[in-house]
This record gives C-alpha cells, structure tokens and sequence, in this order.
C-alpha cells in the first residue's frame, strides 16, 4: 500500500543518523475472529503498519488508532474494549489525560483472557513537557503504572516546554535523556515527541543517542498547504526521519464538523461509498501520516478503520490537499498558526 510505504521513507534519514535499522512496512491482523473467556474478538481487518526508529531498531506501529484525549477513565475504557474487539491494535493515551487507569483496565482484562497478548497491542503514551530529569523519570514510571504494563511502545514529550511555557532548550536536553534512560531498561520501545517545531526537535537531535521516532502533530484537511507555523514542520520532521503523525485527524478541537459531514468530503466520499470522515482519514494516511481519530461508538469506530482497501483519485486528493479550512486550531493569528512554534 502506497500510504505505508511512504510513511516507511519518511524514517530512513534519522535511522542513518543514529545507526539505526532501515525502515519496513509491515500488516497489522487477517481475517481471524479470536476470543478466550469473556472477551471475543471480531476478524481482524487489514492494517498496515509504518516502521518507526526505536531503542533497538526498527519498530512497527499501526497506520490506525484509537485516541482518548478529553476521555474519563470509564468513557476511555469502555471505548477501548470496543476497539480491541473491533479490530484496533493501537491505543494512544497520556498521563495528562487522566484516563491511564481506563485503558489500563481494558487492556488487562484482553490480556488476562488470552484474548489478546501483550506485544498484539501498541500503546502509546505522553508525559508533560517541561520536566528536569527527576520529574520526568517519576512521570514515566507513573504512566506504567496507570496501564498496568511493563513497558509502553511509544513514550512521547507531551508539549515542548510545560503547558504554562516554562522550559527551554535546556530542560528539552535533560528531559528526553531521561527519556532515553527509562527507554534503555527495556521501558519503552520507541520515543518521540508532541507539538515540537524543527527547533526544538533540533535541541533534542542535538544530544539524542536515541531516534525521535514519531512527532505527534494536529494535521488535517485544511492544512494540506498550510506554513510551517501551523503543521509545526512536517516538510522537515520528514527530511529528519522523523515519521509524522496526526492527533485531531477530524479537526475536534476546531469547533466545527466539515471534515465528518461537510459537502465537499461527502461528495467525494459518495464516490466511493464511503463517509465524509473516511474520506478525511484517507487523505492523510495515503500520504504516509498515521491517524488516531477518536469515538466510542462501535460504527464510527469501524469506519475509522476502514481506509485500507480504497484509494482517493489523483484529483480528489489535489482537491482536499487545496482546502484551507478549517486552519489548525491554535492561536487566533492571521494565516493561523498552532502557536506551537512560539514556545522558546
């Protein structure tokens, strides 16, 4: 599949820099209904995977997801426990969510049926920006804790400085060292970042021994030809190696619902038989991005899954890539920006 494929290219500049493997493309599930105990899972639909920069080489994460933002603890575990039933293998959380004790429960109990194992599910997971190295390995710890699992597959930076903008290059420095440290026991397979512009993955790229494997942007129709500013740098993170994934696929937090049921994402979407938000979706992963939309309902869940098997047009894509709205959702700066680029 060309998505996956070009998200694998995206990895091989950081993998060469720090010696790394080179990247492959992988298939998460088949068409294999399992179920032990109380826990029946339904045929696994045909995910492809992108292969990340980890600790010890390359390492394979699902195009797809389910993201928890804004989700309590039993909202975010009863849509995970549908989701692993459904087919999702990708969980995206963080400890500033307050929801780890949610997933943790329904991962525990996929896992403690033999329904699921532990190395069938990618978990990924975020602390706060702007931490020193005590803070942080005491933040990393937590999140194990909360997901009642020994090690995570992805462990990212949640904002570059704290929320209030207290940090700095520095802080960055010291924060993911001890990042690299708490990956180095065998805690997390793979480290990325959230919300960081090229400067400050510059800051990182400038003590790392370990890859910056993913940074976790908000990405969406709307910003197929937005600046720097407002994608916090995709074009760069790309030339670095560092894959690019987007949270907010379906632009949430932008006050509007254009990308689900606006016309033009439904007109193209009845092309195919498929929804407007599918269509949204489709965009960014047939250009290499992994998504991680979010829904507790069992059919948005499986339409949000199903983006493998069809392809936008040439002229559909350009179309889509075209669209300036919605902006990002950020600051209220004319062309609109993240904000993200204006921490120091």
């Amino acid at each position: 599949l060309a998505s996956a494929c070009g998200a694998c290219l995206v990895a091989a500049a950081s993998a060469a820099r720090l010696g790394a493997a080179p990247p492959a493309a992988g298939v998460v599930g088949g068409n294999v209904a399992v179920g032990v105990g109380a826990v029946q899972l339904d045929p696994v639909p045909h995910v492809p995977t992108v292969a990340i920069n980890g600790v010890g080489g390359t390492v394979q994460m699902p195009m797809a997801g389910l993201g928890v933002w804004q989700y309590n603890d039993t909202r975010a575990e009863a849509a995970l426990k549908t989701a692993l039933r459904v087919g999702y293998r990708m969980v995206d959380t963080a400890l500033g969510y307050d929801n780890q004790g949610g997933v943790g429960r329904a991962l525990a109990e996929a896992f403690g049926s033999g329904a699921l194992r532990r190395e069938d599910v990618f978990i990924t997971s975020k602390i706060p920006g702007g931490l020193p190295s005590a803070n942080a390995t005491q933040a990393l710890e937590q999140c194990l804790v909360q997901l009642g699992v020994e090690y995570v597959d992805l462990m990212l930076v949640h904002f570059p400085a704290s929320w209030g903008g207290v940090g700095g290059p520095a802080l960055r420095k010291e924060q993911w060292l001890a990042m690299e440290a708490f990956a180095k026991k065998g805690k997390a397979r793979a480290l990325g970042v959230s919300h960081y512009c090229p400067r400050h993955v510059e800051d990182v790229l400038s003590v790392a021994t370990v890859p910056i494997a993913v940074n976790q942007v908000q990405y969406h129709v709307g910003m197929g030809t937005a600046l720097e500013n407002a994608t916090d740098g995709i074009a760069y993170d790309r030339q670095e190696g560092v894959v690019y994934q987007s949270f907010s696929p379906l632009c949430g937090p932008c006050g509007t619902t254009e990308l689900i049921d606006g016309k033009m994402v439904t007109d193209i979407g009845a092309n195919h038989g498929k929804s407007g938000a599918q269509v949204s979706l489709r965009w960014q992963i047939q250009q290499g991005v992994p998504v991680i939309p979010k829904s507790d309902k069992e059919s948005h869940l499986r339409d949000n899954l199903d983006l493998f098997d069809w392809t936008l047009s040439p002229k559909e894509m350009a179309t889509l890539t075209a669209a300036t709205s919605p902006p990002v959702s950020g600051t209220s700066e004319m062309p609109p920006t993240s904000g993200d680029c204006d921490v120091l």
